[in-house]
């Protein structure tokens, strides 16, 4: 059987499946709309909240907060007593995902690090019962790619959650040739090479990578 072609049409039914989002979400849809920043949007947000309840994810660690959209999604999904740690270096977008989550009423379980990422996680040993890394086109090269990715897996707890976004980088993968999709390229092929991870990625949206560690 051939697989779907996701039209607009099917897009709009789909959406109208989804629970109603709150004012600080829809406040951030309209924002990336608006501003042109890449958020995961509600379809992805809402897998994110699903896995995040289904792994029972109370210790969330998010690479790249962006406007604190999908950490927000991630952080309900864990439930009550789910912290939410996620790293983000530019001020502007560190100082957006703090509010929101304030706003939502997270702020007593979220905490935004604005620093480098690699410096932050220094200080992030985990474990973790999530990392979700929104990273990837991020990176300056494959060597700092490999780099993010070691570092999730070793903040993830085994039977715990290493996830990612953008793992299809716009169909690039397949025939990479810029930099970024070779970036993400040496991702996807590091987390499938990773004995200690069982792993696929789902083709929603760019693509979420989904592994549990053994």
């Amino acid at each position: 059987m051939k697989p779907v072609q996701v039209t607009d049409e099917l897009e709009d039914y789909m959406l109208g499946l989804l629970p109603k989002r709150d004012a600080v979400l829809t406040r951030l849809e309209e924002h990336a709309a608006r501003e042109g920043v890449p958020i995961v949007g509600p379809h992805e947000g809402m897998l994110l909240h699903v896995l995040a309840r289904a792994a029972n994810a109370k210790r969330i660690l998010e690479l790249g907060a962006a406007t604190g959209y999908s950490g927000l999604w991630l952080l309900r999904g864990g439930g009550a007593e789910a912290s939410l740690t996620t790293i983000e270096m530019d001020p502007a977008r560190a100082a957006l995902a703090r509010s929101s989550l304030a706003e939502a009423g997270a702020g007593l379980s979220a905490e935004v690090v604005e620093d480098d990422v690699f410096a932050a996680l220094e200080r992030l040993p985990g474990p973790f019962d999530l990392v979700f890394d929104d990273l990837l086109n991020s990176m300056p090269d494959e060597r700092a790619i490999e780099r993010l990715f070691r570092a999730g897996l070793e903040r993830v707890r085994s039977g715990g959650l290493l996830l990612a976004d953008n793992a299809l980088r716009l169909g690039e993968v397949v025939r990479p040739s810029g930099q970024q999709a070779r970036n993400v390229a040496t991702y996807n092929r590091l987390v499938a090479a990773e004995p200690s991870l069982v792993a696929v990625i789902v083709p929603l949206r760019d693509g979420l990578s989904v592994a549990v560690k053994r």
